[in-house]
């Protein structure tokens, strides 16, 4: 079940961090966990599929897929590097944990920042424009189902990045 950080205070109840990722405008549901139908991604995909369908007839999302991470991925470091930076995406970034953790911190204000770990179970959707980035916790793993509005999905715009740089970090004058 979700684990929010927020200013200041740890928060494992269910209705209060409902409460408070309502108040932060991210979406928030818990699907739960449920029985695989198949561990494929057919199978994952149709153990869900009434709650995709409702996401998407809600959202106006077009397609959905499974991603899985762990130790095994190739090269699992210089993936999780691009998300580890402040980024954003002109789509929605939806996850839905089948499996393991991760950790979004999205950035409410210039200031401020929500600490949200997702485990199985958990549904959060990171609105189009919302910096945030993404590493996943000491299980190193983490399955889930994404949805996308567009059929090509995303990629991650890096706000400080310097143009013709591979570095991704703010830059003073």
């Amino acid at each position: 079940m979700a684990k929010v950080e927020f200013r200041g205070k740890t928060y494992t109840d269910q209705d209060e961090i409902a409460r408070i990722m309502k108040e932060v405008q991210i979406p928030f549901e818990r699907w739960g966990v449920r029985k695989l139908d198949n561990e494929a991604v057919e199978g994952v995909l149709s153990t869900y599929s009434s709650d995709i369908d409702r996401l998407k007839n809600e959202r106006d999302y077009v397609t959905q897929d499974v991603i899985a991470l762990d130790p095994n991925t190739p090269d699992l470091p210089g993936i999780l590097a691009k998300f580890s930076k402040e980024h954003h995406h002109t789509d929605d970034e939806v996850r839905f944990v089948v499996a393991g953790e991760g950790v979004f911190e999205i950035n409410l204000s210039e200031s401020e920042r929500i600490k949200f770990t997702a485990e199985p179970g958990d549904l959060i959707v990171v609105p189009a424009w919302r910096r945030h980035l993404f590493y996943l916790t000491s299980q190193q793993k983490i399955r889930c189902i994404r949805l996308f509005k567009d059929k090509s999905g995303w990629e991650a715009h890096y706000p400080y990045a310097q143009i013709g740089s591979s570095e991704h970090q703010m830059h003073f004058s």
